[in-house]
């Protein structure tokens, strides 16, 4: 089901009674000072978390439309907000307890130790683009890593150790200049900081965080974000582990024109501003698919997830204009919660009896088990270029067909985290292993210009430079892929796997497309 358009906090009215409607971030506070009144009149004082105002908890951490940006270690947490978020609070006030129970052990032991930073969204409400339980997955994969990096030898020799600082840039990651400028001054720590990992949207903010990075000389490595272009092409150090918009698109491309009866197809994308993964996955479909779209007229539609008070997408009348083409594809260029709102729209087509394929690209299957009947009764297949197979979680993280970093990764996953959910389920999202792949790729350059050099201090410009020494003997064996880096592929990783998932599912598994290296 789509999420509902409604603000978050609405919670239903009586008959006769018109439903309230809460205004945007900034009258929030107002609200939550008229119903503090209010209850205080009727000797209560009972406002919710999403609701009343944000104490940061932390000298170091900075207010800014209801969200704490900045640095931590841990504590004080960062949480999600709006009312669906609610049940994940306390888990992610867990995970990031055991991030800083690990940075405090790091530093008490007073051996060799630098910092890592994780810069995202790690405050995000029920509208952002990033859901708050692919954030708690991405916090528990970059847990993970640090663990891995720690406390075994599966990312290089534990030394030097490694703490974990949290840089949360907003939930829409527009607020990160807070967050940017604390990673920068601690460089210069005892424990300097001399990488960052992390940035989990293709935003034009998310570009402007990471140029700043380069500006100080601090390098970032990716984990979900896969605009063309966001990488050490248009930005210096930048390198990540995701596959490209142009990669995904590669892989649908194969997949496509491995079946006769695919042939016309129709792009329908996103035009709401700045969202760099939107507009590069348009431009690829464009041009690798060009021959399928011959010369049927986009269909356009404004988003609904990176601006913060944006209507609900609109799709009624693209659908009806998808019939009148004839084409047997849509080409969807945008975001989740927007392709679930299209989604809806296409089941009740004019054209339903005639089957159609939506090809679409994301870091983690985006189609329940429980929608696949209905999919199925709409003739619709939702084929999805992705950066994780849900499969590779079966059988324990044993699957044959997994990639061979991820039996370790699991294990480890499942070995320092409390599992309240079905493992397989928490990883199908992708945004563990993304992230967890993020933070140990900068480990293992960390690592490799350590041994090269072990008496000579370690600086974020020596860990750039190891970032490109990730290769042949020296790859990184990660979760999601066996990743190469090399000057060639300006920072995309080679070697990575990118699955195609239909949902329902074929007779047979789609062809695996791996990244080209060099």
């Amino acid at each position: 089901m789509p999420p509902s358009t409604t603000a978050p906090g609405h919670g239903g009215s009586s008959p006769s009674m018109p439903p309230i409607k809460l205004p945007p971030r900034r009258g929030r506070w107002l609200l939550a000072a008229l119903l503090g009144l209010a209850l205080l009149a009727g000797g209560l004082w009972v406002v919710p978390d999403w609701l009343a105002g944000r104490d940061c908890g932390g000298a170091e951490l900075t207010e800014r439309d209801g969200e704490c940006v900045g640095v931590s270690d841990g504590s004080p947490a960062f949480l999600p907000t709006g009312e669906a978020a609610e049940p994940l609070t306390e888990r992610f006030r867990e995970v990031q307890r055991l991030i800083r129970v690990e940075n405090t052990r790091v530093a008490d032991d007073g051996g060799a130790a630098v910092k890592v930073g994780l810069l995202s969204t790690l405050t995000p409400d029920d509208r952002a683009p990033h859901a708050p339980v692919r954030v708690l997955h991405a916090l528990e994969g970059a847990y993970t890593a640090q663990m891995r990096a720690n406390h075994s030898r599966q990312l290089g020799d534990p030394a030097p150790q490694i703490q974990l600082m949290l840089a949360n840039a907003g939930s829409r990651h527009d607020k990160w200049e807070p967050a940017v400028e604390q990673l920068v001054g601690m460089t210069d720590d005892a424990a300097p900081l001399v990488a960052v990992a992390g940035l989990a949207m293709s935003s034009e903010p998310s570009r402007a965080a990471a140029a700043r990075l380069a500006e100080h000389g601090v390098p970032l490595v990716g984990a979900s974000a896969s605009a063309d272009g966001l990488n050490a092409e248009t930005v210096p150090g930048l390198v990540r582990v995701t596959a490209s918009n142009t990669d995904f698109v590669t892989a649908l491309r194969g997949y496509v024109r491995g079946r006769d009866d695919l042939d016309r197809a129709v792009l329908v994308h996103d035009t709401r501003a700045p969202d760099l993964h939107v507009s590069t996955l348009t431009e690829a479909f464009r041009r690798e698919l060009a021959e399928e779209l011959g010369d049927n007229p986009d269909q356009p539609f404004q988003g609904t997830t990176i601006g913060e008070s944006a209507a609900p997408a609109l799709f009624q009348a693209a659908v009806q204009n998808v019939c009148a083409t004839e084409a047997d594809m849509v080409l969807f260029a945008g975001r989740t919660a927007d392709l679930d709102a299209f989604l809806d729209s296409l089941h009740s087509r004019p054209c339903r009896d005639r089957p159609i394929v939506v090809l679409f690209a994301e870091t983690g299957p985006v189609i329940d088990e429980s929608e696949q009947e209905q999919l199925v009764a709409s003739h619709i297949t939702v084929v999805q270029a992705s950066a994780m197979d849900p499969a590779w979680a079966v059988d324990g993280g044993a699957n044959p067909a997994a990639p061979a970093g991820f039996a370790d990764f699991y294990a480890a996953y499942t070995s320092h985290l409390p599992q309240e959910d079905d493992p397989a389920a928490a990883l199908a999202d992708g945004y563990a292993v993304a992230n967890h792949d993020a933070v140990a790729v900068a480990v293992r350059a960390v690592r490799v210009t350590h041994a090269a050099a072990p008496e000579t201090a370690l600086t974020p410009g020596r860990v750039t430079d190891a970032l490109f020494l990730l290769h042949l003997d020296n790859a990184v064996p990660a979760a999601g892929g066996t990743l190469n880096f090399a000057i060639e592929r300006r920072g995309d990783p080679g070697g990575k796997p990118v699955p195609v998932i239909e949902s329902p599912p074929g007779p047979t598994r789609p062809e695996l497309y791996v990244t080209p290296f060099p």
